[in-house]
């Protein structure tokens, strides 16, 4: 092999292994991203979870116990064959007791309503008394104060910085300022795989269910 041709089959193999860095990068910087939305979704279901399990918690309570359906015996399917005259006022009887059934049912449902209601209030007046300002006010009146985009990383630090007593991590700040954007009270802007985050001048917050409301007050 002369000298031209080993310089060739080196410049050829220098050229194969920068190709496939580049393409390794690549992928890497592709399921990167992919780990970050996956990671975003779920601490996005983890909190809808634990709301949906306080709301389940403070119906139970009130509701109580449903009984189980009654099996019917030898004895009562035999009365149930033999034919009996009803009077007009037997045959009224019934449909008066499935009407206060159907109110009993009705007024326990309204109970529960409002006793869910009373909770859910109770808990996010405490809520709102033991941490001070919700979060997503917080995330928006820090980025408010910026002038230039930040990360969630960022502003998760910014805001353990300023409220040292109050329990803030990076997973619960994205997911937050997720919801944001999702109002349309903050820009979302993607530059490879970091996300960066601004706020929207005079945006108002806008609740899309009772998930989101919960969720605020969870904020």
């Amino acid at each position: 092999m002369t000298a031209q041709e080993n310089t060739t089959l080196k410049a050829a193999y220098a050229g194969k292994v920068a190709a496939d860095l580049a393409e390794n990068t690549a992928e890497q910087d592709r399921i990167r991203a992919e780990i970050e939305t996956l990671q975003t979704q779920l601490a996005t279901l983890e909190t809808d979870h634990a709301l949906l399990e306080s709301v389940s918690a403070a119906l139970g309570d009130t509701t109580g116990a449903v009984p189980a359906p009654r099996r019917a015996t030898k004895k009562t399917a035999a009365v149930a064959k033999k034919p009996a005259a009803k009077k007009p006022a037997d045959a009224v009887a019934p449909a008066k007791k499935t009407g206060a059934k159907k109110e009993t049912k009705k007024a326990t449902t309204v109970a529960a309503k409002k006793t869910a209601a009373t909770t859910g209030g109770a808990k996010e007046a405490n809520t709102g008394a033991d941490k001070g300002p919700a979060l997503t006010e917080l995330i928006h009146a820090h980025l408010s104060s910026q002038s230039e985009p930040r990360t969630a990383r960022e502003i998760a630090k910014a805001l353990a910085d300023a409220n040292p007593g109050r329990n803030v991590n990076d997973n619960l700040v994205r997911t937050t300022t997720e919801r944001l954007v999702a109002r349309s009270r903050v820009d979302r802007v993607k530059q490879g795989s970091t996300v960066y985050y601004t706020a929207k001048a005079d945006a108002a917050p806008a609740v899309s269910g009772p998930a989101e409301k919960a969720t605020v007050a969870a904020s």
